[in-house]
């Protein structure tokens, strides 16, 4: 089974999706760490983008927060 496999198919594909639009805004997203909330239990998965600090959240149901802009403002720092 391979990283994704640990997922549900719902996160797999919101990750998906978060990725390529990430990707087509400039972001440079790190790897999905997962995320618990202050019991300690798991409560979704976040990336990063490397560039400019912002993040995106898949929920366990798939559910998608992010916060990444649509275009990445650390993209012409570097």
């Amino acid at each position: 089974m391979g990283l994704l496999g640990m997922y549900s198919t719902f996160q797999r594909e919101s990750m998906l999706e978060v990725m390529v639009n990430g990707a087509g805004a400039g972001h440079d997203l790190a790897s999905w760490e997962p995320v618990q909330d202050s019991d300690g239990r798991s409560n979704g998965v976040q990336c990063r983008c490397n560039l400019c600090g912002q993040t995106a959240w898949v929920g366990d149901n798939g559910v998608i927060y992010s916060l990444l802009d649509d275009m990445c403002p650390g993209r012409g720092a570097n």
